[in-house]
């Protein structure tokens, strides 16, 4: 009985821990289940293959933990569902998102057997630029603009 005499005040002054100071015995709360990240952005080329709006989309629990979609005006026209992007570069300042569509004709009714899309996101500003590229053509399509993430 001594001992629970010693215990009582310990358990009283964990209790009033607890409740002055909860962030001090809780674990940090946990990630949303999916984090979103959007663009807009300006199509500089005029070609149409630069879309005006992103999405992107990674969860962060369950079987597809980390897998990174990309969803846009184009994708949805073209394969009606969102498709698997990659992060291609990251550093202190920027980090760079990549996908590819195969066999693409645009509004205009020029073919593409490749396409591959870069967007480089600022990590200090949100700023963002695309640079498209059609496999078998020298130019390269670009647009600029900006992405945020709703939960920031």
């Amino acid at each position: 009985m001594r001992r629970l005499k010693h215990v009582l005040p310990l358990l009283a002054l964990a209790l009033a821990l607890n409740i002055a100071f909860p962030a001090l015995s809780q674990t940090p709360p946990p990630r949303p289940p999916l984090r979103v990240m959007m663009c807009e952005l300006v199509d500089e080329s005029g070609t149409g293959w630069v879309p005006e709006f992103l999405m992107f989309t990674r969860p962060s629990t369950g079987a597809n933990a980390g897998r990174i979609e990309v969803f846009d005006p184009i994708l949805k026209d073209l394969v009606h569902r969102p498709i698997r992007a990659v992060v291609t570069a990251d550093d202190g300042r920027s980090r760079t998102y990549g996908w590819a569509l195969a066999r693409v004709r645009n509004h205009s009714g020029q073919y593409a057997d490749r396409l591959d899309f870069r967007l480089t996101v600022g990590k200090s500003d949100g700023s963002a630029s695309m640079a498209v590229s059609a496999q078998g053509y020298q130019n390269v399509m670009q647009g600029h603009g900006h992405c945020a993430s709703p939960q920031e």
